[in-house]
């Protein structure tokens, strides 16, 4: 990430502007042009899918229609005594019928083929006790057939109290060897006084009445179409090949009315179960062929949106390019002025931001020229207060000789006082006026302090009493010359002179690793709330010449701002008639920390 922002910020204001237009607009539009293609994909399929349902639950209300006509038909030998009673009775293999029961079983079947019902194959009656009349395709009645255990239907009466049980397709074979394509829906019979199943009506129909209903579904080329029962065995089909189909692929997959079937490349599948019957009715749409103007309604887009952004991109680069060439010509003179060439000049040509720009870089330029005319100046004139400066370092050494001509004859004359503040003074002068460096150890810094006290001390006798607490280790910290010394000079000023009896200066050092905290306090006749809130805001106002009272604290502040930032500085504590504390805060550096910095002249 990192790396990414540092390329990021390497780029060229152009650069980033055509960037920041590709992830801010293509994107997004992008990612719109996306999720409004999904939304439109996901609503067409299922308006498709609810399309699709309402055509097959009309298609199962007429299959229903046509089921309930013929399972009317397997309540028919109730309305047959003679027919019930043939079932009950014991009959032994080959056994013939009686003239009797010929007559009421033709009648029956009779009655089951009347009204045109060229769609029924064949009429299966079977007793419970041996009984059966079979009526098969081409054929006539056969007495023969008997009920095998073993047949797959007739396990699914348990339990269904007398309904109706409907077969799916199966083979059904004539006496003559031709064979039939048939469903069947099979009845169990029980007796109405004991309740005992007597036997099973067995009807045999036609599909191609099925194909008939079916074929009335108007279906493209690519649809399937098929009904199919519980157990998964095909009734009837249709789809575009007229190959097989596989219905346990798709029965139940979901347990919902519609859904996506992940097969082949996905297939809408919807599918209504019919209460009548069991069979259920399902039907299949490619999703390919579905979504077939969906995709080249999104190729158009995309094509579309390819060519516009294309042009918006080459469009914007252009303008990117025309807008940031004024700041990429005026980076170039920045660059030459850096190199020394100060008399470019920035052509302006408008009043917006960059002619506003190019305007303050023809002043900056104009103004740097001014400049070093007067840095010229100020060198020639440096040269002159140099040699000056020579000149005038006899004065200072004259003093000097001086104190020490005083010193000798006080020592001469035996007044040890006499020479003791000879010295000191002649310290303290060396110290303030020779040539130094711009910062100095804070043990040289004490060193001074301790000086200055010495001669205090001679002035003010046993009212004075001055304590000084430094941890060794921090002398040879740096610190800029001359900035402890006037705090003790404010403490005598404010505290001794203005009080009466003795007094008590306190000098301490410390630092954390980072600041290094220097303090002078007194225990004088402080300051009240007021005139502390003065002298602070005076220590904080840049515009504050001094003049007044304070003066040497307003100096010390300043210079250190000055060399060391906001950050550091003069702090003060005070409360009336509990003395005053003044604490210098600076960067705690050592002596090795960094290198010696230059010497003032």
């Amino acid at each position: 990430m990192k790396s990414l922002r540092r390329r990021f910020a390497n780029l060229g204001l152009a650069q980033k502007l055509i960037l920041i237009n590709v992830v801010f607009i293509v994107l997004p539009l992008g990612f719109m042009g996306f999720l409004a293609f999904s939304r439109f994909s996901e609503a067409t399929e299922n308006k498709v899918g609810e399309y699709q349902l309402q055509t097959l639950k009309q298609l199962t209300l007429n299959i229903d229609t046509y089921m309930n006509e013929l399972n009317r038909l397997t309540v028919m030998p109730y309305q047959y005594p003679k027919v019930t009673e043939y079932l009950q009775s014991s009959r032994a293999p080959s056994q013939p019928l009686t003239l009797d029961e010929i007559h009421e079983l033709n009648g029956f079947v009779t009655q089951v083929f009347l009204n045109g019902r060229v769609d029924i194959l064949g009429v299966s009656l079977y007793g419970t006790k041996g009984a059966s009349y079979v009526v098969l395709p081409e054929s006539q009645y056969v007495t023969t057939y008997k009920l095998e255990d073993h047949i797959p239907w007739l396990d699914r009466f348990q339990g269904h109290f007398g309904e109706p049980v409907f077969v799916a397709t199966h083979d059904l074979h004539s006496v003559g060897g031709n064979v039939y394509q048939a469903f069947s829906i099979a009845r169990e019979l029980r007796s109405f006084n004991s309740g005992r199943t007597i036997g099973y009506i067995v009807i045999d129909v036609n599909t191609k009445f099925l194909e008939e209903i079916i074929a009335k579904v108007s279906l493209n080329e690519e649809e399937s179409l098929f009904i199919a029962d519980k157990q998964g065995q095909l009734v009837i089909g249709r789809n575009k090949d007229g190959g097989g189909l596989d219905p346990s692929v798709y029965l139940g997959w979901s347990g919902k009315e519609t859904g996506h079937a992940e097969t082949k490349g996905g297939t809408l599948v919807a599918q209504v179960t019919s209460d009548i019957t069991g069979w259920t009715t399902v039907g299949l749409v490619p999703a390919k062929s579905l979504m077939r103007d969906t995709y080249t309604l999104r190729t158009y887009i995309v094509v579309i949106g390819i060519v516009c952004v294309a042009v918006a991109l080459f469009s914007y680069v252009f303008i990117a390019y025309r807008i940031t060439q004024p700041l990429r010509k005026l980076s170039r003179l920045m660059r030459n002025v850096g190199r020394g060439e100060i008399q470019a000049k920035f052509p302006q040509s408008g009043r917006d931001e960059v002619g506003q720009l190019g305007l303050a870089f023809n002043r900056m330029v104009d103004k740097l020229s001014e400049i070093g005319y007067l840095l010229y100046e100020t060198e020639l004139r440096e040269k002159d207060a140099q040699i000056a400066a020579l000149q005038s370092k006899i004065n200072p050494h004259f003093l000097y000789n001086t104190l020490g001509s005083i010193s000798m004859y006080a020592e001469m004359e035996g007044s040890r006082e006499i020479v003791t503040m000879a010295n000191n003074l002649s310290k303290l002068l060396r110290y303030s006026l020779s040539g130094r460096r711009e910062t100095v150890t804070l043990g040289d810094e004490l060193e001074h302090v301790r000086g200055y006290m010495a001669i205090q001390s001679m002035r003010y006798g046993d009212r004075i009493r001055f304590e000084m607490t430094v941890d060794s280790a921090l002398r040879d910290c740096r610190a800029l010359p001359l900035l402890v010394q006037p705090l003790v000079e404010n403490a005598i000023n404010h505290a001794l002179d203005k009080g009466a009896g003795e007094g008590r200066i306190t000098l301490t050092a410390s630092a954390d690793g980072q600041t290094l905290r220097i303090a002078v306090e007194d225990d004088g006749i402080g300051m009240n709330a007021s005139e502390l809130q003065s002298l602070r805001r005076r220590l904080l106002d840049k515009a504050e010449l001094g003049g007044r009272s304070g003066n040497g604290l307003l100096n010390v502040h300043r210079r250190i701002v000055l060399h060391y930032g906001e950050e550091y500085g003069l702090g003060i504590e005070s409360m009336p008639f509990q003395g005053f504390k003044a604490i210098l805060s600076l960067p705690e550096i050592h002596t090795g920390d960094r290198k010696e910095e230059r010497e003032i002249g």
